[in-house]
């Protein structure tokens, strides 16, 4: 199914004839960063002592509002890195989004390069700044079991705690109407292969279908807390199965979160054997294993700071990942933030020198909002 259709089946949709307006919109966000690497002697070969990287992306919006109840959008995304270790924009360093959003007391229609119904329900341990992804920190300490780039792509172990193995594949969502302030999402992907995600394209399921099923609640426990909590499953290749959760406490300026993902193969079919060099040994390794995170998060006027911990491992393999990250935000102005950030990773990913790495990273950088 081509992306073209899955936009055009969006914009079908009878409500988009109603009288309105259109309206435009234009932003962006660009970043610098700087790290140290702090890393045992048996180690160091595996990267430089300091590191810098740049990302930034722009959106662009075009929504017609028909009126309070209806509402369609256009939407293209626009973004690039350098220096990233995990190229995983859609062509590598660089990439897009194109996508379409409808609106109606019926639910929400999303058609296009967006990420599944899991990734947006999810709300796990709170992550700012430099190293707001686990993806973040492997900019400045390599991890063995995770490699994109030009030439290959192996995922030993998961990455997140939510579905993320499809990236943003081209794809058609459905999200409900609340009732009683929780959701229901569906997600089918027709073509689940893409940069941004987990798959190898050179594996024979490379380009098989999946679909994802998730249930999002907001529920106010008083004076207590907000909690925010997901649970969602996904089927990919006919046979590979995963699981995801996350719940959040917010009171006041801090939130506690945590998050679990697991994914197992069906039946007789196995991880994949390697049969060359763009399918190393583990290439696909994320198909049975799991990961959970944890952390607390706090948010007062222009600062915000949190404490994380990530683990991932392999369900048949010694494969493992460890990291620990302090990461704090500030706030200069509506345009302008800075951050600082340490974290400490211990990958484990075989007997040889070049299948582990593990070191402390001290990161710095700047950020426009535009």
């Amino acid at each position: 199914m081509k992306l073209r259709y899955l936009v055009c089946c969006c914009l079908c949709l009878p409500f988009a004839a109603h009288a309105g307006e259109w309206q435009l919109d234009v932003s962006g966000h660009a970043q610098g960063l700087y790290g140290y690497t702090d890393l045992p002697k048996r180690y160091q070969h595996q990267g430089n002592s300091s590191h810098g990287v740049g990302q930034g992306d722009v959106s662009f919006s075009a929504s017609y509002q028909a009126d309070a109840n209806y509402s369609v959008s256009l939407n293209v995304d626009l973004m690039g890195g350098i220096d990233q270790e995990l190229q995983d924009y859609n062509q590598g360093r660089w990439g897009e989004e194109v996508y379409a959003i409808a609106d109606s007391p019926y639910g929400r229609v999303m058609a296009g390069q967006t990420y599944n119904v899991d990734a947006q329900f999810h709300e796990s341990a709170p992550m700012v700044g430099a190293l707001s992804s686990n993806a973040d920190v492997v900019d400045f300490i390599v991890n063995p079991n995770w490699n994109r780039n030009g030439k290959t792509t192996k995922f030993a172990t998961l990455n997140t705690t939510y579905i993320n193995t499809d990236g943003v594949a081209p794809k058609i969502s459905y999200i409900s109407p609340a009732l009683y302030d929780t959701m229901v999402g569906f997600t089918y992907v027709p073509d689940a292969y893409n940069r941004r995600g987990l798959i190898n394209k050179f594996a024979d399921y490379g380009h098989d279908d999946g679909y994802i099923v998730s249930l999002y609640t907001a529920q106010d426990l008083g004076e207590w807390a907000q909690m925010n909590a997901s649970f969602s499953y996904a089927r990919f290749h006919d046979d590979d199965n995963e699981f995801s959760a996350s719940l959040q406490l917010k009171r006041g300026g801090w939130t506690l979160g945590g998050g679990w993902r697991k994914t197992y193969i069906d039946g007789a079919d196995q991880q994949s054997e390697p049969v060359s060099a763009k399918l190393p040994e583990f290439f696909d390794g994320y198909r049975e294993g799991q990961a959970w995170n944890v952390g607390l998060g706090y948010e007062i006027g222009p600062y915000q700071g949190a404490v994380t911990y990530f683990e991932s491992k392999a369900a048949h393999q010694d494969n493992r990942d460890k990291i620990i990250a302090f990461s704090n935000q500030y706030q200069i102005n509506r345009n302008a933030e800075v951050y600082l950030a340490a974290a400490h990773v211990d990958f484990d990913g075989g007997s040889g020198p070049n299948d582990n790495n593990q070191g402390y990273a001290f990161v710095t950088g700047v950020g426009l909002n535009f």
